[in-house]
């Protein structure tokens, strides 16, 4: 039987199906001409020390914490910092920059400023070229209002600190995660202190002034790129299918100073994951592709959403020019025809079969891992050739065909799941076996799919994780575990090509935070060596999409799903159309105590209710799809 195989090429590269890189559009033509008269306005005279250098807070209208600094340079090397007296316990952010031209006008972004909730905060800047020294005093206006503050669906989160860290502990990085729907992009210190955000803007900002509040990514330059559903300003295909939906077409690149560098239109939304793949100026991404499907066809589960398939197709994207280079379609690769567990009704008249929410590249083997949420499975496809190597999942339903007669062998892709108590293969014909195995070693609902840090250079050897949400942890969604009685978890996996066979080397999440972190959508899980030790093996878990509802019986609020009957099976102690509210729980883990160093908690701070005329119920709230752990200054 053959082995599926696609790629493939759909973009000529000349504008037709990819319209590309967008230098000459409203946001970035504002922001050029903003930042050339700030350079314009320095003279020969405006040296360090002078008085006469320039500057301006948030410059460009959409990071308020942070500054640009003109001046004369005569100096290869300066050194700033940021303070303040009225956070004594906010660390001190310092960067030096090296190797700048010197007699010549430049500028440098300020960053680490502190912001508080409810009233302003005065910050010390300090520059200095090793002999010259200018302060200057900033006053930083309070953090957007809340939910409850504001009496809005969208603002900024309400932050509870929970645990906070030492240098020695965590080191100087900042903690930086995406709160959506369109609420702001946020950085925190090891106190849990807000030291730079961008907001998304609302109905009435105007689209130039708007940035990406979902999938945002550093890349190696130290910019930002991001898509987001609201951002539909600028680009809409011209050919645009009747059930496709809008938005997450326009890519948006901008620095740590919120000036807009370029736009990417795409044809197909870049709704889920972008990874750069290193020294290629290249983006490995999940395209949102809306294939060629007539109402009516395929294996669509109880006619739901019934239209053309999405979120099934992996690209590489040029980030020179904006085109597409290469495509990936699984709609080939992988088994159209198993249904889905979980599943999504958010889109209509779509089939959201696959879900494809996060790809990566392994080098090693050369293969593309792609987390397919509904299918429940991690797949690699040689980068090359498009081949599918191996499937990470539950095997139950993959031999699923259309007229009944087998084509592929599915059987031969499947790795078989090792019993992390007994060192050896489950027995998945042990009806006890293999529901230990869903329950406690397969993969439901996952999100995040990761490289983890590791000594192997073994093409055959593949480490990854997950965030292993839990949907079910089963096929049979009549039986599913529902909520309260749930744990999302945060896993690393060995993949053993020659053997054929799949480790689960470790996870954290079942007890704790156990089900008050359960995150039936979203969150991440990154593992870590911290200052690159193999004896210091961290975890940054970002329980990202809990919501709960108000109960007497669980202090910290009834876990419930996103979509009861959907995501997960509907929860006996729940009120469906009960009110909710969003959290997210984002952890530092010492992996050798398995005791969190840091700890912040999100909400909205404001239950919402369930509109009374919709069918199908979908709580979103407050949501972190995206975490990272990084230099403020890249």
């Amino acid at each position: 039987m053959s082995t599926p195989t696609h790629i493939g090429k759909r973009d000529p590269e000349d504008g037709t199906y990819n319209p590309g890189l967008q230098t000459e559009i409203e946001p970035v033509v504002r922001d050029d001409a903003i930042y050339n008269a700030f350079v314009a306005s320095i003279t020969p005279s405006d040296i360090l020390g002078s008085g006469a250098e320039k500057y301006q807070q948030d410059i460009f209208n959409r990071a308020p914490l942070s500054g640009l600094f003109g001046f004369w340079n005569t100096h290869s090397e300066i050194t700033i910092s940021v303070s303040s007296q009225d956070v004594p316990a906010a660390p001190k952010i310092t960067h030096t920059y090296t190797n700048l031209e010197i007699n010549q006008a430049i500028t440098l972004p300020v960053l680490g400023f502190v912001a508080r909730p409810k009233i302003a905060t005065e910050c010390r800047v300090t520059i200095s070229d090793g002999t010259i020294q200018r302060e200057l005093s900033i006053l930083v206006a309070p953090l957007p209002l809340t939910d409850s503050e504001a009496d809005v669906t969208t603002g900024f989160p309400e932050i509870k600190v929970n645990k906070t860290a030492t240098q020695d502990d965590v080191g100087d990085d900042l903690y930086f995660t995406v709160i959506a729907p369109q609420r702001a992009f946020i950085a925190f210190d090891r106190q849990g202190n807000v030291r730079w955000y961008v907001c998304a803007g609302n109905s009435e900002t105007p689209p130039e002034l708007c940035l990406p509040v979902y999938n945002n990514l550093r890349l190696s330059d130290g910019t930002f790129i991001g898509s987001d559903v609201y951002l539909q300003h600028y680009y809409q295909p011209e050919d645009m299918g009747i059930n496709e939906p809008l938005g997450q077409r326009e890519l948006w690149r901008f620095d740590i100073t919120g000036r807009v560098l370029g736009i990417y239109f795409l044809r197909d939304r870049a709704h889920h994951s972008l990874m750069e793949l290193p020294g290629e100026n290249a983006l490995l991404y999940a395209s949102d592709y809306i294939s060629v499907r007539k109402s009516g066809e395929g294996p669509n589960p109880d006619n739901a959403n019934q239209g053309p398939s999405s979120e099934d197709c992996i690209a590489i994207l040029d980030l020179s020019t904006g085109y597409e280079k290469v495509y990936y379609d699984l709609r080939v690769i992988l088994n159209f025809w198993r249904t889905p567990v979980p599943m999504d009704l958010s889109v209509p008249y779509t089939y959201d079969w696959a879900h494809v929410n996060q790809v990566v590249f392994h080098s090693y083997s050369n293969q593309i891992l792609a987390s397919c949420r509904h299918q429940g499975a991690v797949i690699g496809i040689d980068r090359e050739t498009g081949a599918l190597r191996f499937i990470c999942a539950n095997h139950d339903d993959w031999q699923a065909t259309q007229s009944g007669i087998p084509t592929t062998d599915w059987s031969d892709l499947l790795l078989t799941p090792i019993n992390p108590e007994t060192g050896l293969a489950y027995d998945l014909t042990d009806p006890l076996q293999k529901e230990d195995a869903d329950r406690n070693f397969w993969m439901w609902g996952q999100h995040n799919v990761q490289l983890v840090p590791s000594t192997i250079s073994d093409p055959a050897i593949i480490e990854f994780s997950v965030f292993n949400n839990g949907n079910y942890r089963t096929r049979d969604r009549n039986v599913g575990v529902v909520a309260s009685d749930n744990a999302s978890r945060c896993a690393h996996y060995l993949v053993d090509l020659n053997n054929k066979q799949v480790k689960l080397e470790f996870e954290y999440g079942q007890n704790a935070p156990g089900a008050a972190g359960y995150s039936p959508y979203v969150s991440t899980a990154n593992f870590f060596n911290y200052q690159d030790n193999e004896a210091m093996p961290r975890l940054l878990a970002n329980f990202g999409g809990s919501i709960f509802q108000e109960n007497s019986a669980y202090p910290a609020g009834l876990p419930v799903t996103l979509e009861p009957g959907v995501s997960d099976r509907q929860d006996p102690l729940e009120e469906r159309m009960g009110n909710y509210q969003g959290r997210t729980l984002f952890q530092e883990v010492d992996l050798n105590t398995l005791n969190p160093l840091f700890e912040i908690e999100l909400t909205s701070g404001k239950y919402k209710t369930p509109p009374t005329e919709a069918d199908d119920i979908r709580r979103v709230d407050l949501y972190s799809f995206r975490a990272y752990k990084m230099p403020l200054y890249s």
